[in-house]
């Protein structure tokens, strides 16, 4: 998940159209109340009841929820003879058909069944749309991390240190000499050893992984893919071409294991796995919610319709708890919006962990 504001407006035609412009921090969207004119994303879920106008970043910022439907209506409704909250909706739809289009990118475009996975709605926006996108495209579960707004970042304080170098060596597979290809990885391999050396971050031992951009003879495209240290030092391209006719079938649904393969490039990661922190566990509760994670009942749009929807405080939850759906988790940066028939349960880490409704 992207966390932008995108413009929302008409295309030529007549048709409702929602990015790819963003309207940036200043003036931001039109219920951000700094001059923005604009219908956003976030105005849409104002005006939804899926924001709250009063929590907004832990309740530092008010939103005007008026601007946004001022804007929603000279913009898109009034022009396609629509009401405010048909136009609310129509935006939404298409966000999220947007953003299931990325995640099939990721994974339908390689050959996955997007089916298989949980999806993981990090930013300030995703968790609000994720649950959505999920039904979109038959997810059954969705995980919201800690703190989503600073997802990335948490990120890199769990990601190794790592040195990736490429050298394009154009050679038939059948015609590899692994002498060659030896003092090749040999002299990259030392590069990410000595960067990692002159560093002054503390890893333990390292690792070196080796790959092959790999093709058959005749092909525009080129397939990436790890190659096990011992098809080197066995010298065996049979099973290097084994591997190349595997993985193509993963990927492609196709192989040709009687068709020779060429090399186009030599690539090796260096590795040095970092000293990881630790997270904090949270106390643990009952299903039900503690009395204080409980914020208020408001109405909000689900399907066209406005449905009774208690808001909680995420800090406030505790490990075990349980929440039906529609339901809205608010913290300082994110909202989490749980649609009706949906379920969340809050692991020990704080993680909100959600089954989708209607998915397999």
């Amino acid at each position: 998940m992207v966390d932008v504001e995108i413009h929302d407006g008409i295309a030529e035609g007549g048709a409702l159209h929602v990015g790819p412009e963003s309207a940036g921090a200043m003036p931001g969207p039109a219920c951000y109340g700094q001059g923005g004119q604009e219908p956003t994303i976030t105005d849409a879920n104002l005006v939804l009841g899926r924001l709250s106008a009063e929590n907004f970043l832990g309740g530092e910022m008010r939103l005007d929820s008026g601007a946004a439907e001022r804007a929603l209506y000279a913009k898109i409704a009034a022009p396609l003879g629509m009401n405010i909250i048909d136009a609310a909706n129509g935006i939404i739809d298409i966000a999220v058909t947007k953003m299931s289009y990325a995640v099939k990118a990721v994974t339908t475009a390689r050959g996955l069944d997007v089916g298989d996975f949980m999806m993981v709605a990090y930013g300030g926006a995703g968790p609000l749309h994720a649950t959505a996108v999920a039904r979109e495209l038959g997810i059954a579960r969705v995980l919201v991390p800690r703190a989503p707004g600073h997802f990335s970042a948490c990120g890199m304080l769990f990601s190794d240190l790592r040195y990736d170098y490429v050298q394009t060596r154009f050679t038939k597979l059948a015609e590899l000499h692994f002498a060659e290809f030896e003092d090749i990885f040999g002299r990259l391999e030392a590069k990410g050893r000595d960067a990692i050396a002159q560093t002054r971050v503390r890893t333990q031992s390292l690792h070196v992984m080796r790959s092959l951009d790999i093709r058959y003879v005749g092909q525009e495209h080129l397939v990436t893919m790890d190659v096990p240290m011992e098809c080197f030092t066995n010298e065996d391209r049979t099973a290097i071409k084994q591997l190349f006719d595997a993985e193509h079938e993963r990927r492609y649904g196709t192989s040709a294991p009687a068709e020779p393969a060429e090399i186009a490039s030599l690539r090796t990661a260096v590795t040095g796995p970092l000293v990881k922190p630790t997270f904090e566990r949270l106390a643990r509760g009952g299903e039900a919610p503690p009395r204080d994670a409980s914020r208020d009942m408001r109405q909000t749009c689900f399907a066209g319709r406005f449905l009774d929807t208690p808001a909680f405080d995420r800090a406030a939850l505790l490990s075990g708890n349980r929440i039906a759906g529609p339901a809205l988790i608010e913290e300082h940066a994110s909202t989490t919006v749980l649609m009706p028939g949906d379920s969340l349960n809050v692991d020990a880490l704080g993680n909100l962990v959600i089954a989708v409704g209607g998915t397999r």
